[in-house]
């Protein structure tokens, strides 16, 4: 059975985003917690706002606490009433961009850092930012322009660098995107993010072995990021060391249980040791986490199939390539499905949509035995002859 399985590998964009939570205070009985720092902050910036409403600069503060917070829409309120008051101030256009990029909202975040370039041109920071909300919008030439921009500026600028190499590894350009993260590293030796994500690009590359010795460095760097161990994980997979595979993918829900990216991981790590129903319950989970995640949705139907249960594969490959129409391996599964249902007509038609986005799978669906069942209607027949 050659019904397809997706690792998924994590990359990390570099911008001066917040981080955490927003507490919600309230009242307990028994000791008092001490008040954490950044909250009695925010008192004394609100009390310094009553006592002088026309305070900018004091916006500006309380909204970088809401923003590290994950706080962003109280945070854009305070950064749009410090921008009410000074047009002029650089820095909230740049930092509000961020929050409202973390709020999918990406053409506000442009326009953001569009204003913060025209205020100070020199800045390289805002172009990177914006080159990362275009990359954030599949618009990889116009981001590699914002952070050739920043490089321009500051040559030694090792954030436009990483980000850079992100862009050029989603347009599949590899080996420029190797270049920047090992400049980047030349630059900054001890930044685990670019080593994550040379790690990650070393993946695409397929050379697992760099990709592992990456991520190892990555680790060491910074044990408390999830990425490195399920990136880790991945190039295990491939090396065919599933047990390894399965432990990095357990150690990255170790450090943050929420990653759905590390959970549909470690159901295809699963899958591959024969775990199936192990492999539903890891991608059931990432689904849970992440409604949309058409990935994990395929990697369960895929399960689903070895498991007998087609009715739920055949969900599945309908759900994932409704999230991501784009995706051949995902119309390829649903072909699969269909023909274990001995839906002729429906199964070509799903395998025609595969063939086209990626023609390698014509071979595929000749030794198949998914496809057994229909492999002497016509239309399927012409289908894998390329007639």
């Amino acid at each position: 059975m050659l019904t397809q399985l997706v690792l998924v590998v994590g990359s990390l964009m570099a911008v001066v985003a917040g981080v955490a939570v927003f507490y919600v205070i309230k009242a307990l009985r028994g000791p008092k917690e001490p008040v954490p720092e950044d909250i009695r902050e925010i008192w004394e910036l609100t009390k310094a706002i009553e006592e002088d409403p026309q305070d900018a600069e004091a916006y500006y503060r309380r909204g970088l606490i809401y923003s590290e917070r994950r706080a962003y829409e109280q945070a854009i309120r305070d950064y749009t009433r410090a921008l009410e008051l000074r047009p002029d101030f650089a820095l909230v256009h740049i930092d509000r961009g961020i929050a409202y990029g973390e709020t999918g909202r990406l053409r506000k975040e442009i326009e953001d850092h569009s204003k913060a370039i025209e205020l100070d041109p020199e800045d390289p920071l805002p172009y990177t930012n914006r080159g990362v909300a275009h990359r954030n919008l599949g618009q990889y030439d116009q981001a590699i322009r914002d952070h050739n921009m920043a490089i321009e500026l500051d040559d030694e600028y090792v954030l436009a660098y990483v980000n850079r190499g992100v862009a050029y590894n989603e347009k599949g350009d590899y080996e420029r995107a190797l270049a920047d993260y090992n400049k980047a590293i030349e630059l900054s030796a001890d930044y685990a993010l670019a080593y994550v994500n040379r790690g990650k690009n070393y993946i695409d590359l397929g050379d697992y072995q760099r990709a592992t010795a990456d991520c190892d460095k990555a680790v060491e760097l910074d044990p408390d990021d999830p990425l490195p161990y399920t990136n880790r994980g991945v190039a295990h997979d491939m090396l065919g060391q599933y047990e390894r595979a399965v432990q990095d993918h357990r150690r990255a829900l170790e450090v943050d249980g929420s990653l759905a990216l590390a959970h549909t991981n470690l159901g295809v790590a699963y899958a591959n040791l024969g775990r199936y129903e192990d492999a539903v319950e890891e991608h059931t989970k990432a689904v849970e986490l992440e409604a949309g995640y058409a990935r994990a949705h395929l990697n369960r139907g895929a399960a689903y199939m070895e498991l007998g249960l087609l009715k739920e594969a055949l969900e599945d490959c309908r759900k994932a390539t409704k999230l991501d129409p784009t995706d051949a391996t995902a119309h390829y599964n649903l072909a699969c499905a269909y023909s274990l249902l001995r839906k002729a007509r429906q199964a070509s038609e799903s395998l025609q949509r595969a063939i086209v986005l990626q023609p390698g799978f014509r071979q595929d669906a000749r030794v198949d035995e998914d496809f057994d069942s229909i492999r002497s209607d016509e239309r399927f027949t012409r289908l894998v002859m390329g007639l």
